[in-house]
């Protein structure tokens, strides 16, 4: 027998903020919201355009290599974790990185910046795809 449920809007019954859901294991459980992704975004190779993107408003560029991310609902403070990753878009022995500028990080916006490093040189690098996961609490 196949069940659906639809609905528009979940809350917990005792708060309507608060949810939780048992874990894998069946013997722990987890917060929902505070497990959830609160904005991402995928960066174009040149900072030129955002290929796609959760709960963000704009991306800038700052120069070669650098970049800023804006999040349309602001984080609750400037204490959240972004995870990324990059591609460099060719199958070259380089190690592209990225790293969020010291001091930057803000409730809203925070700036990065591409590196690449080969056999042969360290560069800002402008041609790096970078992916951005956002996660903590919403303002």
């Amino acid at each position: 027998m196949v069940s659906k449920l639809e609905v528009d809007a979940l809350s917990g019954s005792s708060s309507a903020g608060v949810m939780t859901v048992v874990g894998e294991g069946g013997s722990t459980t987890t917060n929902l919201q505070q497990g959830l992704c609160k904005a991402w975004i995928s960066v174009s190779h040149q900072l030129t355009s955002i290929n796609d993107s959760f709960n963000i408003s704009s991306l800038d560029d700052d120069g070669t290599g650098d970049g800023g991310v804006h999040i349309t609902n602001d984080m609750n403070s400037a204490e959240y974790s972004i995870l990324t990753g990059t591609d460099d878009g060719a199958s070259g022995g380089s190690i592209h990185s990225i790293d969020i500028t010291q001091g930057t990080q803000a409730a809203g916006t925070y700036d990065f910046e591409s590196a690449a490093v080969d056999a042969s040189t360290n560069r800002t690098n402008a041609d790096t795809e970078s992916y951005h996961a956002i996660q903590g609490d919403l303002a």
